[in-house]
Parts: C-alpha cells; structure tokens; sequence
C-alpha cells in the first residue's frame, strides 16, 4: 500500500510502465575487439557490444579478459595495487549513434584509488588472482628513486618472453548501473574504446635491469557478456511501452576526469583550478603523483601517490569554500593526522557506513616480527616513498539520484586548496599532476521513438 511519502501511480511519467515479471533465458556470448588482434602502447582497442535483438544484457555480471604480454627484454613488475589494469589508460563508452556515454581518462589510476580503499586481504587475494595485483599491495615504492630487485619482490612479475591472463570488471557507470542495459533495443551497435598506456606506465623494472627497456603488448581480448532474452509477449510490450515515447531511464554513478599541475618547488598555499560542468557532484577525489615518473619504466607511475607534505585543505564548490573549516592533515611522526583525511575519503566514496571496508595501507613485514609498516600517510617522501592517501570531500547530502551540488552553470568551478610544504613536497619530487575525479549522478536515457540511448550528468 502506498503511503503519503510515494508518488502517485498517476504521477510516475518517467518510469516503464507495469508489466508482469518475464521468464529470461540466460545465455553467454564473448565480444571481440573489431580493429585487430594484437595491441601496443596509445593504440586503441574497440570491442563492440554484439547484443542479440530484443535482448537485455547484465553488465554488472561481464568481465574483460586479455593476455598481457611482456615483450620486453628483462622482467617486468605489475602495479602493486591494480596489476595489469595499468595498461588501460582511458576508457571510454560510445553509443551505437556516436555518443560518447561514458569516458574516464586515467582510468588505472582511479581504479588504484578504488583498490587502495579496500582491504588488503582483498586486494592480496581476489585483486591478485584477477589482475594480478600485488600479494603484499601496501608496499610503499619509489616514485623518484630507482626501485630495486629486493623492493619489487612482492609484485606480481612477468618474465621476458611470458605472459599472464587479466580478468578485470569493469570500475565504470556503464556497466555497474542499477538496472539491465536494453542495448537490444538500442540503435546501432554500442562499443568500448580503451586506450592502452605508455610501456613505462604499464611496467615497473628495478634499477638492476633499467638496460633492457620495458615493454608490453595485450592479445585475445575477450568481453564476457550475460545475455537475457525475454519471451515474445514481454519484448513485445516493451517496444509498446518504448513506442509510447515514455524514456527508458537507468540510473547510475559515473566519473569525469580533469587536470591541473602543482608546480616544481610548489611550497605554501597552492590553488588549482578545475573545470567541470556536471548536474549532480556527489564527491570530490584528488590524487597527487610525480608527473615526471608516470611515463618512466623504473617509477611506480599509476598507485604512486604522494601528499606533497599538505598539512590543511578543502574545496571551493560554485564560489564556496567547502568546509568552512579546513581539513587537516598532519604526516609529521608528532601529531600524525591521518583519520580525518581517512573519514573524508570514506564518506566522499560512500563507504563510511561500511564496516566491512578497509585500507591497503598495512604492508606486511615478512616474518610479522616487526607487525608491518603503516603506508597511508607517509612523511618520507623525500626519500621517494609513495603512500596510499588521497584528498578527498563528499558533496551529497542524502544518497539519492541527483542529491550533490550542481554546477553545470557558467562560472562555477571547482577550486582545490592546499597549504603544502617544501622539504617534503613538491620540491622533492619535481611538479605533480593533480588528477581530480568528480563522482557524479549519471542517467542513461533510451528514446523509444529513435532507440537512441544517450547519457544525462
């Protein structure tokens, strides 16, 4: 029974209309890529979503598999926290018209900021087996000192000449939305693009092997897809209800990337411009790395994230300073802060209810003697260590769709500020790229009349 709190039946103009649950044939079918078979560093990788027509696929249930080759003359070492996912730079959906619907840039680096907050035994575990994430992720390497063989020993390694299978699922709107993607209702034929990184991004090497430059290559490419199929009736009052030109709306939670640099000898009160134009901001993560060493074979470019020894920040979000009151954070050993910038990265990627939600941020000593080493929030980075940490602020007031700060309106960017130190900082590890990624409402809409899906944010 309805009560005063629901919309009326009467009222609900956006949803599909009421139809008897339908009996779905499950089936498989695997995509492939459509320009080629084998790919190397800033080439493409297009794989068309083959839907069957009048079906529904279940996207939150596919995976992507390839083999990650190491053509390369010595070993090479995967990201400690997303294994052979470094090797997908961006990602991008395009409808089956042209549209893009989705487009993450840097995408392994966001998935490394995804990994970095869970727990490690999850990380050492399913993340290893998948993707070959490291069994020890928490270990802190260089981001400007040469790694050696003794440091790369917990990663997962892959010898020249050998190979090792990614299973990855996909970190995207696309394909975690809260409902069964009709692209067997759609126009055209819908496809990922994936843009493969640079050979010194996708491998780390140690010093002790830097001669024999890194490089890599990705074969049998494979898209696993879950198929339903409905019976007849129930496709056949779908496309009514389509035809009625009510919009088929499927809710979920995407990610837009921008950039901005901190400059070399950054120290004192920085403030970085960003550009964004979506409706409904949810949150805000901004990540710090050495932008010299993302490209370099003996760096740990894509989780290597460093705090540029901030001690204060916040936000200003449409001409507002969010909060009023700065957030501190201390790495200094006398008076170390870093909870409060845990608390703020919990609620910003909406974990902070959740009990079952750790940090990769232990790394394990390897006889437990010493109990492990605490890789969060570090203050040695001037001897090139990297941590886990990242600068983050939730913007939703309540979790529902379209509940975060608008600002698709002209003149309202967003603005990081920072006080950050000099010893520590950026005068240690050269100019950092700041990559900022805003967590947004997304709603794909499928047009009855046209079968044309676009995506709304």
């Amino acid at each position: 029974m309805e009560d005063n709190s629901t919309t009326p039946i009467e009222m609900r103009l956006s949803e599909v209309p009421g139809m008897p649950s339908p009996e779905m044939e499950l089936t498989y079918t695997t995509a492939i890529p459509m320009n080629g078979a084998t790919f190397t560093q800033n080439q493409e990788v297009r794989i068309g979503l083959n839907v069957p027509q009048d079906c529904f696929v279940d996207l939150k249930r596919a995976y992507l598999k390839y083999k990650l080759n190491n053509t390369g003359a010595g070993a090479g070492s995967l990201d400690p926290l997303v294994g052979g996912v470094s090797v997908i730079d961006n990602w991008r959906v395009i409808g089956g018209t042209g549209a893009l619907l989705e487009e993450v840039i840097h995408y392994n680096t966001f998935y490394a900021v995804m990994n970095a907050n869970k727990n490690k035994d999850v990380v050492s575990t399913v993340h290893h087996l998948y993707e070959g994430a490291s069994k020890n992720p928490a270990i802190a390497l260089k981001t400007n000192g040469n790694d050696t063989n003794a440091v790369l020993g917990p990663l997962t390694s892959i010898t020249n000449g050998q190979s090792r299978v990614i299973t990855h699922r996909p970190q995207s709107a696309f394909f975690n939305a809260d409902r069964y993607m009709p692209l067997g209702y759609t126009q055209g034929l819908t496809y990922i693009s994936m843009t493969l990184a640079q050979n010194g991004t996708a491998f780390i090497i140690s010093n002790e092997n830097e001669a024999n430059a890194s490089s890599y290559s990705i074969s049998e490419v494979e898209l696993h897809l879950p198929i339903l199929k409905p019976g007849p009736e129930f496709a056949s009052m779908f496309r009514s209800a389509m035809s009625s030109g009510v919009p088929i709306q499927i809710h979920s939670v995407g990610v837009q990337n921008t950039q901005q640099a901190m400059p070399n000898g950054a120290n004192g009160e920085q403030t970085l411009t960003f550009s964004t134009r979506k409706r409904s901001v949810k949150s805000l993560v901004n990540v710090l790395r050495p932008a010299g060493n993302i490209s370099l074979d003996e760096r740990n470019s894509v989780s290597g994230f460093v705090c540029a020894d901030t001690t204060e920040y916040n936000f200003s979000v449409g001409g507002m300073r969010i909060p009023a009151s700065r957030i501190k954070v201390q790495a200094g050993i006398n008076g170390k802060d870093a909870g409060e910038l845990l608390a703020n990265t919990q609620l910003a990627l909406g974990h902070y209810s959740s009990d079952l939600r750790g940090v990769c941020s232990i790394q394990t000593i390897a006889d437990m003697s010493g109990g492990g080493t605490e890789t969060y929030l570090i203050d040695s980075e001037h001897d090139g260590n990297c941590g886990k940490a990242v600068f983050a602020l939730d913007l939703e007031s309540y979790n529902s769709a379209f509940a975060g700060k608008n600002l698709a309106g002209q003149g309202l960017p967003l603005v990081y500020h920072a006080s950050v130190g000099g010893t520590e900082g950026a005068q240690a590890n050269g100019a950092l790229q700041c990559d900022l990624y805003v967590i947004h409402d997304v709603v794909y809409v499928l047009d009855g009349m046209t079968g044309v899906i676009t995506a709304n944010s």
